[in-house]
């Protein structure tokens, strides 16, 4: 048994020899090497080593790693982002992989490197810190489809809600609203415009139920809406209106707050700056809150790289926000937040994540830039008319509605409001992006409309039918004259429907709002593995 003890030993010994020697051949070739493949092998070669062979990484081996990370005579381009990714992946394999004096090491690394690095680094190190992997609470969410629609008449729905409708009966979009008289309540009927959005009403409905029984109350404010139903059905198809909808008659109906379609960013809604602030917080609280149980709103706020090409593009013109291209008009965006001063709106916008990872940290990312344009766009609606350009095609200049004073805190205050929600502990360290230099660029970019321009072009144009063409250019500003008389797919035709961040078809003029939003999203994931695997 001895001479045998001592055989293993002496292999293992041989063994941990040979690939510490592969573990510094491949660090060699990463430091020292001039061409860029070279490199890129030998940082995938490296991060297999750290997986496979934990015990063998040595202090040098992260030393050498952020060298790379901060090699700033590496190109910054496209294959450049590949190496470096390798490289994160492979800090984060070490963070991951070990409890010891080096996976402490490089979660003091990484943290650093989400405050200093920059472009391709620096999404690289945000995008390997939000795959890391943390449990999500088990959920069984499953809605059936509902088969049975009733008809149902005015009266009944109105006998359902116990109270009598007041006389400020109006359409806020497919919604018919009236104030419940003696309440505080509206009654909402919300209509289907087609068969998937039945599907989504549907939805609604349920996730306004699992969220009721799921929300966990205390002094954060969130008033989920009460659904109707009638024999236990969501769906109905109303007989009779006081106001006829100007689409099908199915729909699915609910009791809300009053302040439900009071929007976050509307001045007239709000007492003072305070109030705004308070209601940005507690809704970035609620969308962290939810989305760590796995719970994802989807749409905080409609972002398009290209809305003109929703119809033949495979991700709809969605906005990739990683990627930082020109985003599509971002004002408009902001009009209607799901955010209100109720909390979050339009439940059919949920889905039930399962696992963490990158799709996870993507969402986070949109929720957190979705949050940070609305704060600028509150600033705008002071005056929401003051956009576009003047009477000399110049652009309107609106960066004195902005308040450099409180827009820093306000951008702090959200982040923390997000981290607390989403990790469940204060955010107590430095915030990971330059606040000052973030405020600048918003009220430098937000604030001056100077991308107004996109283009309708020939091949979008060809997918419209004349009707939908001359509709598209009247929804854009063309008198109906000079619709009619506009010829269709003869040229590219450039619309006035800014304001946009960026040009037609560049990237995003505030690269800034990017990178700090990576650097959040990765804090948050980062603050939640930390947790779950050092803390409990």
């Amino acid at each position: 048994m001895i001479v045998a003890s001592e055989t293993i030993m002496s292999y293992d010994k041989s063994t941990t020899q040979t690939e510490q020697k592969n573990f510094s051949f491949e660090e060699d070739i990463l430091t020292n090497s001039s061409d860029l493949t070279a490199r890129y092998m030998a940082a995938c070669n490296l991060h297999l080593l750290v997986k496979n062979h934990p015990h063998c990484v040595r202090e040098k081996t992260l030393l050498t790693l952020e060298r790379m990370m901060r090699n700033e005579q590496l190109p910054n381009h496209r294959q450049s982002f590949f190496l470096f990714r390798e490289i994160a992946l492979a800090m984060t394999e070490i963070l991951a992989g070990q409890h010891n004096s080096l996976s402490h090491h490089a979660l003091d690394l990484l943290k650093r490197l989400l405050r200093t690095t920059k472009n391709a680094s620096h999404r690289a190190v945000t995008e390997a810190i939000g795959s890391l992997a943390f449990s999500i609470p088990c959920q069984d969410i499953y809605f059936e489809s509902q088969q049975a629609v009733p008809v149902i008449t005015w009266h009944e729905l109105i006998s359902k809600t116990g109270f009598m409708p007041a006389d400020d009966m109006l359409y806020r979009g497919r919604s018919l609203t009236t104030s419940l008289t003696g309440t505080d309540k509206i009654l909402v009927v919300k209509f289907a415009r087609n068969p998937d959005d039945e599907i989504n009403l549907h939805a609604e409905i349920k996730w306004m139920q699992y969220l009721k029984t799921h929300f966990l109350p205390g002094d954060i404010r969130f008033d989920i809406p009460e659904p109707l139903q009638f024999d236990g059905l969501s769906l109905f198809t109303l007989h009779e209106t006081p106001i006829p909808p100007k689409t099908k008659r199915i729909a699915v109906a609910f009791t809300a707050h009053k302040d439900y379609f009071s929007y976050v960013n509307e001045p007239q809604h709000l007492r003072n700056f305070t109030d705004f602030s308070e209601s940005m917080v507690r809704n970035s609280f609620l969308l962290g809150f939810f989305a760590a149980l796995g719970n994802v709103h989807t749409a905080p706020i409609p972002l398009f790289h290209n809305r003109v090409q929703r119809n033949r593009r495979e991700d709809n013109g969605l906005y990739n926000w990683p990627l930082g291209g020109r985003l599509d008009q971002w004002l408009a965006s902001c009009r209607h937040p799901n955010m209100g001063l109720s909390g979050i709106r339009d439940f059919e916008h949920f889905i039930a994540i399962e696992q963490s990872g990158e799709k996870l940290y993507w969402h986070i990312g949109t929720h957190i830039l979705s949050l940070l344009l609305v704060c600028a766009s509150y600033f705008r609606n002071k005056q929401s008319r003051f956009f576009g350009t003047d009477v000399h095609g110049n652009p309107i200049d609106a960066t004195t509605l902005f308040n450099r004073e409180l827009l820093p805190d306000l951008i702090n205050d959200i982040f923390k409001g997000y981290y607390r929600g989403f990790v469940g502990n204060e955010f107590q360290q430095k915030v990971p992006f330059d606040t000052d230099i973030l405020t600048n660029r918003i009220i430098e970019e937000m604030g001056v409309d100077k991308h107004m321009e996109e283009e309708l072009r020939l091949i979008d144009q060809l997918k419209m039918t004349d009707k939908e063409f001359r509709h598209f250019l009247v929804d854009r500003g063309f008198s109906a004259k000079k619709a009619s008389f506009t010829a269709k797919d003869r040229a590219d035709i450039v619309l006035q429907t800014g304001p946009h961040l960026g040009g037609f078809n560049q990237r995003i003029s505030i690269p800034e709002i990017i990178e700090a939003t990576a650097s959040m999203a990765a804090t948050c994931v980062l603050g939640r593995f930390t947790k779950e695997q050092y803390q409990s």
